[in-house]
């Protein structure tokens, strides 16, 4: 007997991919600081470090949305496939544990951000929150790698 897709569901799962690899370019972006600031000076850097700054705001909600996304496709899911909509809610692979952990991760390097921003505005030492925010974003790039390439691979499986 030969099974029809359903499209509802397949939708609904592949709204969170696209979603997520709007939101990984973004991070790329982000993390590109480092690499395009070193040739700014005086207001260009003030307006570059901003920007900077609002979009790890930004970023972090998007990831929240993102997530919340990934968890109400598998809710749709589960309801068009067993008519339960917390049948495939949890996690059931390594894909699905890093995505949330990957949330928090994101929440400490913005902290980590906004403490180095707190210190060099009362013209305090900041390098040590410096250099922790910028390898919180080494390890959250290598993490969003990983996570995206299992992610590409759970496609295959989940549709």
């Amino acid at each position: 007997m030969i099974e029809t897709m359903d499209y509802v569901r397949v939708i609904a799962l592949l709204v969170h991919p696209i979603l997520a690899s709007v939101l990984i370019y973004w991070l790329w972006q982000q993390y590109s600081w480092r690499k395009n600031s070193r040739h700014l000076k005086g207001e260009d850097r003030k307006a570059a470090i901003e920007k900077h700054e609002r979009s790890g705001e930004l970023i972090l909600w998007s990831g929240f949305i993102v997530v919340g996304i990934a968890f109400l496709g598998r809710m749709v899911a589960g309801w068009r496939s067993q008519g339960d909509m917390f049948a495939e809610i949890w996690p059931t692979n390594l894909h699905g544990f890093i995505g949330p952990l990957g949330l928090v991760l994101l929440l400490i390097m913005v902290n980590l951000g906004k403490k180095t921003k707190a210190k060099k505005d009362s013209n305090e030492s900041y390098a040590t929150e410096k250099l922790k925010h910028s390898r919180a974003a080494d390890f959250i790039m290598a993490l969003v790698f990983i996570h995206a390439f299992l992610g590409f691979l759970y496609i295959f499986a989940v549709i």
